[in-house]
């Protein structure tokens, strides 16, 4: 029994082995979104930020300087006063020495701090959805070879189909020539084919197997030449809302510029600080002693930048000239965006056309072939004759798989140009 139990076992693990790899073009989109070097800046940006508001913050924090000097003057004050009485004033020393340390607190700043945190905010909300958009550009790259796969895996298969079309036949020519009822060129004709086709196949598995290490390359997927591409299923709306990422981050420079205005503006405010001076020198405070002293002082100060040349208006006129720059950059993106898919929606009713006119195509091709089968058994007509039906056949449901893949992809195309996926 546990003989069987372990057979059993050792089948599934191979039929789990060899279940072929499905692939959706989700998967590549997700896949890309973590794998792809562009997405590791977003934790960049947040790490950056986090540094830069702990850096604001310390301005909130007292702030200490340490300073020391020695000097030595030509001259000195002196006191040469007559008096009726003789004695010896004090004189200051030529040689003075001090070592201070200066601390400063700041009190009140209008709001000039909490203005900064919020545009560092605002730039970090700015910065990563600059990633989400780069990112999202990728997605056009990987549909592009996504659907270059299908197409060309649905081609292979036609051709295969054809080659064993070709391969029966030239088993039924060989037959006719050996009773000497076709000619051997008629054979040599099919085997030509055959190599030729053969041929295609092998430069379509190349082409595939490139495009196949191409988006691999890109979602960070392993991917191989047995790996299952699954086709997929999207229907589009005609609703005209937009959910591209640009459009977030046009909002996004937009209030980081008005987070700019409102900090610029805070620039000529006054500021309030408390200030203090632990001091060792020679002299201290009094400067008539000529020993060694220490000393300190405290006090409150205001800083008030109250005229600028203008400056501070200048550069708010900059900043809204900026914004009008980024409101033309969105009105342009908007219109290049219902260009593309006005573009699209074209190429989906093309496509819808073509495979309603391919399906009557085929069918038409498919009575030719048979025709031609049948003439080429009873010996009505040579095999070159035959094969270019076959090849018309062939070429026919070749664009039928193309035009309806293609379709697919133009749905894809549009709902990635409106931002949907």
């Amino acid at each position: 029994m546990r003989k069987i139990v372990i057979v059993l076992l050792f089948i599934t693990n191979v039929a789990f082995a060899q279940q072929k790899q499905v692939v959706r073009l989700q998967d590549c989109y997700e896949s890309m979104l973590v794998n792809y070097p562009l997405a590791s800046q977003s934790d960049i940006y947040q790490q950056s930020s986090e540094l830069s508001i702990k850096n604001l913050k310390t301005n909130w924090l007292p702030n200490a300087e340490l300073k020391a000097q020695a000097t030595y003057q030509s001259d000195v004050l002196e006191l040469n006063l007559d008096l009726p009485i003789s004695f010896d004033l004090p004189t200051m020393p030529k040689d003075q020495y001090k070592a201070t340390v200066d601390i400063n607190q700041l009190i009140y700043d209008w709001g000039r701090i909490k203005s900064a945190k919020q545009l560092e905010s605002i730039n970090l909300k700015t910065n990563i959805q600059t990633s989400h958009v780069e990112l999202n550009k990728i997605k056009e790259q990987i549909n592009k070879f996504y659907f270059a796969i299908l197409i060309l895996e649905r081609n292979e298969e036609l051709l295969g189909v054809m080659l064993n079309d070709l391969g029966i036949k030239q088993k039924s020519v060989q037959s006719g020539v050996k009773n000497g009822v076709l000619l051997s060129s008629e054979l040599s004709a099919l085997k030509a084919e055959i190599l030729k086709v053969n041929q295609s196949v092998n430069e379509i598995k190349n082409q595939r197997l490139a495009t196949i290490d191409v988006l691999s390359e890109i979602t960070g997927i392993s991917l191989t030449y047995e790996s299952e591409f699954e086709i997929p299923e999207y229907e589009i709306d005609n609703s005209e809302s937009l959910k591209r990422p640009e459009s977030v981050l046009f909002n996004y420079q937009k209030e980081k510029l008005d987070a700019t205005t409102k900090l610029v503006s805070k620039q000529n405010k006054p500021t309030v600080f408390a200030f203090t001076q632990l001091g060792y020198g020679k002299p201290g405070l009094n400067m008539l002693n000529d020993q060694f002293d220490s000393y300190y002082y405290v006090g409150v100060g205001l800083n008030w930048k109250f005229w600028d040349w203008s400056k501070t208006s200048r550069e708010k006129k900059i900043v809204l000239l900026n914004k009008d720059l980024v409101s033309t950059q969105e009105s342009t993106f908007n219109k290049q965006i219902n260009i593309a898919l006005k573009n699209e929606s074209a190429k989906i009713k093309i496509y819808e056309d073509a495979v309603e006119s391919d399906k009557e195509i085929i069918k038409l091709r498919e009575e030719v072939t048979e025709s031609a089968r049948s003439k080429l058994d009873n010996g009505v007509i040579t095999s070159t004759d035959y094969i270019t039906e076959l090849s018309k056949e062939t070429q026919a449901k070749i664009n039928y798989e193309t035009h309806k893949i293609q379709l697919i992809q133009s749905k894809v195309n549009y709902l990635y140009i409106k931002g949907e996926i």
